[in-house]
């Protein structure tokens, strides 16, 4: 490979229906019930790559509160995944933003998985999910699930279950951000009791789809938080006819689940009048789609 050979992906991003700390382990890192589902904001990026007698990596991004030097995740991920490989190489990577960023939506995550994929289709590694999971992994928390996209459930992320799309989320970014690292010190100090109604949620999801068990939602971080502002959030899509809201990741986006196209923009007309922005969203089954 001596040309710059490219590829876009579209990479979508990730709502938390379920979230919850379980302990943690010895090297610090926490153990967590989760459930992800994609949906169908993305964000694009554009990977082009040609061998080279060692790394190089240049991020292009049109947003400029994301860093383009080695602290973006897109960056690491293309030099973990060159080092699993032990291939030197030139990689330019372009992206365009549209998940919203510290929103809890796998706003860098989902970029990451998108250059492990590409690489490993321009490269002709051709490793399979488990690989990349697994690279993705020594990126960040979530680039792996990102990878896999659709509905993954940590208890069995590698079973990708058929979940039907039968709702629409109606997210809200307000006008704070939420910490990640600060999110989980707030559990460090403080832990609460696992929830013991993952497995019966995740039976649920698989049998009868989202809008059928959204009474069973749940994010450890909403309590942990404790912020007035996200639970009048989540009250405020209520009263617009959610069946149920809640934060996503360590937030700061809260989302609704509304099983009426109708109703889910109604309520995204009158919510961007009231919050710095709000969108629709469906259900989507892909992490990452290539366009080669």
């Amino acid at each position: 490979m001596s040309a710059l050979a490219t590829v876009t992906a579209q990479c979508f991003a990730k709502l938390n229906l379920f979230l919850d700390i379980t302990g943690v382990l010895p090297n610090g890192f926490h153990k967590l019930n989760n459930v992800t589902q994609s949906v169908s904001l993305s964000d694009t990026v554009t990977v082009g790559v040609q061998r080279a007698d060692g790394f190089y990596c240049r991020i292009t991004c049109d947003n400029a509160e994301l860093p383009t030097d080695g602290r973006n995740t897109a960056y690491k991920a293309a030099k973990a995944f060159t080092k699993e490989a032990g291939i030197n190489a030139e990689i330019h990577i372009s992206v365009k933003k549209r998940i919203p960023i510290m929103g809890g939506m796998g706003g860098s995550s989902v970029d990451a998985a998108a250059v492990i994929c590409a690489l490993n289709y321009l490269l002709g590694t051709s490793y399979p999910a488990e690989t990349l999971c697994r690279i993705g992994d020594t990126v960040g928390a979530d680039v792996g699930l990102c990878i896999l996209g659709g509905t993954v459930m940590s208890n069995d992320p590698f079973k990708k279950p058929k979940v039907q799309s039968d709702c629409f989320f109606v997210c809200v970014r307000p006008d704070f951000k939420c910490s990640t690292a600060d999110a989980y010190k707030l559990y460090d100090r403080s832990p609460v009791p696992a929830n013991k109604g993952f497995e019966d949620f995740c039976e649920r999801l698989e049998r009868n789809g989202i809008a059928a068990c959204c009474d069973g939602i749940y994010n450890i971080f909403t309590l942990l938080h404790n912020d007035g502002r996200i639970l009048r959030i989540k009250q405020r899509l209520m009263q617009l006819g959610a069946l149920n809201a809640e934060l996503t990741g360590s937030g700061s986006v809260i989302y609704g689940i509304f099983d009426d196209a109708a109703a889910a923009n109604t309520a995204c007309a009158v919510l961007c009048t009231e919050y710095p922005s709000a969108f629709v969203c469906r259900p989507v089954p892909d992490g990452v789609l290539l366009f080669k």
